[in-house]
């Protein structure tokens, strides 16, 4: 028999702990065993969640699940927590089940309409709250600078092992793109608002792996999720769902910012298939590019300012036959 884990047998005394009932390792049934030092246990009707300091925005969790709670935006409640020192945590949260929105890929329009909506409100209350707590550092043109070089690092070299990859981020359209969104007002975003990061419960949407959360451009986190290549909606039903978000946020979107916001977003995530992919043998986030890339080419044709940068990117990921 194989001897419990570290992160196993903390979430399980933290559980014994807090119920009253001793729960053994072996008890548990693991929902993510991350490779950024997160793991989350199931048992006792309880998500057991531990961490290491592997990756810096690990220790945010915590802070932003309180201050998210006391603003009254959807999220798992905290039960008991634990601070383990050298980086390392553990804690208990409210089991929401496990409807995320993917779990709903194959439902019906009808039914994902209303699905997105709920989410649009509760995605609506985290842009609008007012953090007290420390957030990861802000989007800014190095940040998205960094995504640009982890897409042609990962997705141009490695996975299309293309040996222009560098050449052509270093290109001024990227380098404008990254400093035109940095240079736009900010509110707290989720950074990584997808299809699997919000859980659906009694009709209403609720907000999870939010540890990454600072300030950026709204339009981040409504491109990651209506263009999420997981769910690979189509164009029209796309397009539906911004209409949608204009009615529930009772403004208009521009949508060369939102094309704009949503390249950066898709190629971040493009560089992460590949990088999941090929070099964690997670096979399945490799065909997650297809998808992706009809992502980012409908994002790139829906700008209407053709002085943006985003209309520079559109031709020269076309020249270099990438999309």
């Amino acid at each position: 028999m194989s001897k419990p884990s570290p992160s196993s047998c903390c979430v399980s005394k933290l559980i014994s702990e807090y119920v009253g009932i001793a729960l053994s390792p072996a008890e548990l049934r693991a929902v993510s065993i991350g490779a950024s030092g997160r793991c989350i246990y199931r048992g006792a009707g309880l998500l057991g969640i531990y961490w290491t300091d592997e990756r810096a925005d690990n220790a945010s969790f915590l802070p932003a699940a309180h201050g998210l709670a006391a603003a009254q935006v959807p999220v798992p409640r905290i039960f008991a927590q634990s601070d383990l020192g050298d980086g390392r945590g553990v804690c208990l949260v409210e089991d929401l089940g496990e409807l995320d929105i993917y779990s709903f890929k194959d439902a019906s329009w009808n039914v994902c309409r209303e699905i997105y909506r709920a989410a649009f409100r509760s995605l609506l209350a985290l842009h609008h709250c007012e953090p007290d707590w420390p957030l990861q550092p802000p989007f800014d043109a190095s940040l998205y600078r960094w995504e640009q070089a982890y897409f042609a690092e990962h997705f141009l070299a490695c996975h299309l092992q293309l040996d222009s990859a560098m050449e052509i981020i270093e290109q001024r359209a990227f380098i404008e793109l990254a400093e035109m969104i940095a240079a736009l007002p900010r509110v707290p975003v989720h950074r990584d608002c997808q299809s699997q990061n919000i859980m659906m419960r009694d009709g209403e949407a609720w907000l999870i792996d939010f540890q990454g959360m600072r300030m950026g451009r709204p339009e981040y986190d409504i491109a990651s999720l209506i263009y999420d290549p997981y769910m690979d909606l189509p164009a029209a039903a796309r397009l539906e769902l911004l209409q949608i978000w204009e009615q529930e946020s009772a403004q208009p979107l521009d949508y060369s910012i939102l094309s704009a916001c949503g390249t950066q977003r898709i190629m971040q995530a493009l560089g992460a298939f590949s990088n999941i992919g090929h070099h964690q043998g997670r096979d399945w986030y490799l065909a997650m590019i297809h998808p992706g890339l009809r992502s980012l080419r409908e994002l790139l044709e829906l700008n209407q300012d053709k002085s943006s940068p985003v209309e520079k990117i559109l031709s020269c990921l076309n020249a270099a036959n990438i999309l």
